[in-house]
């Protein structure tokens, strides 16, 4: 909001500025803001209990969804060998023990920054999780399935242990706890997904890490009427989970990333195509909130690049980093991002 560049470059889509009336932005430190629809995280914000990270990203010229979510998902730009995701890089190096529900994907499929050597689970929700037969046929299935895999080769240790994260999750019931504190999750798939993923922490099953995905931001028209009730479902979840987790949230840090962010500038369809610097948020333990984070490269025409794009000044992966170790002791910054050059921490997390 602190740069004229912005209404010339979106003269239809431009946020009003804060202050302006009724659907103002949201003012954060005078010259960024927050769209209105994210009033609950703007307060979090302004109570110092979230960062923003601006101008921030994928430094890879792609701008295809399914390229970049690659890329990012294995956390490298150049070395294309690297198969494993940068997440499941950084819970092998740790030493300990390999609890399944160490790490959880709350996906349809084990997402690629889990996959790889550590053991990872993914799972659509709780209820879903088991062999979905009834509580009598469950039981009698589990027990034919164990005698059935029952020897040593590769098939029947996997089996073995698929069926044991059954019993244990079955034992533990993370579905009898209900939120705390008066939160109130939204009733969509990623506020339900944040919903368990509050429950399996109580249900104290040795959860490290979790991935969960809210799908929707492809705006290339009509961005006015479609993206405030995605950034409203974004803003009450998160909103949602920090109230649900109470005192404990001195222990859970969470960040968001995207693929890439969207073009400097409005297209003729009232929408905005695929850009290249983005935004991360920050809340949780740890995390030194307030502020705006990252050096602002400018929308002067000069300062864009590729067609129209915001630059990148903060490569994602600085800011992952500094989280893992401040946070969770990551020593060996090198192993989970391998072709990820030395810059300074943007002083965003402290231990």
């Amino acid at each position: 909001m602190g740069e004229d560049n912005y209404f010339d470059l979106r003269p239809t889509l431009a946020l009003k500025e804060p202050g302006n009336g009724e659907g103002s932005s949201l003012d954060l430190n005078g010259f960024y803001a927050m769209h209105p629809a994210m009033g609950k995280l703007h307060d979090l914000f302004q109570s110092g209990g979230l960062a923003v990270v601006q101008a921030t990203g994928l430094t890879s010229d792609s701008h295809s969804h399914f390229d970049s979510q690659n890329l990012m998902d294995r956390g490298i730009v150049t070395q294309k060998n690297v198969n494993d995701g940068w997440l499941n890089r950084h819970l092998t190096s740790l030493e300990g023990d390999d609890s399944v529900f160490h790490a959880v994907g709350l996906h349809d499929a084990l997402p690629r920054n889990l996959s790889g050597v550590y053991p990872a689970i993914s799972m659509n929700s709780l209820e879903d999780f088991g062999l979905n037969a009834g509580p009598g046929l469950e039981r009698k299935l589990e027990n034919t399935l164990s005698a059935l895999y029952s020897q040593d080769s590769l098939l029947d240790v996997e089996a073995s242990k698929a069926l044991a994260a059954m019993a244990e999750l079955r034992s533990a019931d993370p579905g009898q706890y209900e939120p705390q504190n008066g939160a109130s999750y939204p009733q969509t798939e990623f506020g339900q997904h944040f919903r368990e993923l509050g429950q399996l922490i109580r249900a104290d099953l040795g959860l490290k890490t979790a991935s969960l995905s809210l799908h929707g931001w492809d705006h290339h028209d009509n961005e006015a009427s479609l993206l405030p009730a995605i950034l409203t479902e974004l803003s009450d979840t998160l909103d949602a989970f920090v109230t649900d987790m109470g005192v404990d949230m001195n222990r859970i840090t969470v960040v968001t990333m995207s693929e890439f962010g969207r073009r400097a500038y409005e297209n003729s369809s009232a929408g905005f195509d695929h850009g290249y610097g983005s935004f991360m948020l920050a809340l949780g333990g740890g995390v030194l909130g307030g502020q705006v984070y990252g050096d602002w490269p400018g929308l002067a025409p000069e300062k864009l690049v590729f067609t129209g794009d915001l630059d990148i000044t903060t490569d994602y992966r600085i800011v992952l980093a500094e989280l893992l170790g401040k946070r969770f002791g990551q020593t060996d910054i090198a192993t989970v991002f391998p072709d990820l050059a030395p810059a300074a921490e943007l002083g965003l997390f402290v231990s």
